[in-house]
């Protein structure tokens, strides 16, 4: 079975508010932690300072992974590694892929609908 590694950034503010995306495409209109797929060689750092600039010129500080759900989807293994992280700069972000972003409070995200391994990752209570 093909493994798919996605880097899912759990990007806090100071004010201890969590950067959520909404989607289009592919599970169009739910929310996620923002990402994307692991490149060869990379960590899940690497990738989630990489793909935060190419989706939302974001640049941050990657920290420590806080936890992996793994799901199967179409006939493979797709690998969420979330991954803490925050902001460096008060950058204004740029959507690039998604339809929408927002810094919520943890105490908020059950006010959003997310994507199946994102609510996973949050029914861990890890924030």
């Amino acid at each position: 079975m093909e493994i798919i590694e996605v880097a899912a950034g759990v990007v806090r503010r100071a004010d201890g508010r969590v950067l959520i995306c909404r989607r289009t495409g592919r599970l169009e209109g739910l929310w996620e932690f923002p990402g994307g797929k692991l490149e060869p060689g990379e960590t899940p750092g690497q990738c989630l300072r990489r793909e935060l600039m190419e989706e939302l010129d974001l640049r941050v500080r990657a920290g420590e992974v806080l936890a992996r759900v793994e799901r199967e989807e179409d006939g493979r293994m797709i690998r969420l590694i979330f991954v803490s992280a925050v902001p460096c700069g008060v950058d204004a972000l740029t959507l690039h892929v998604h339809g929408k972003a927002a810094w919520a409070l943890p105490s908020e995200l059950d006010q959003y609908a997310f994507c199946p391994g994102d609510r996973a990752f949050l029914s861990r209570g890890l924030l």
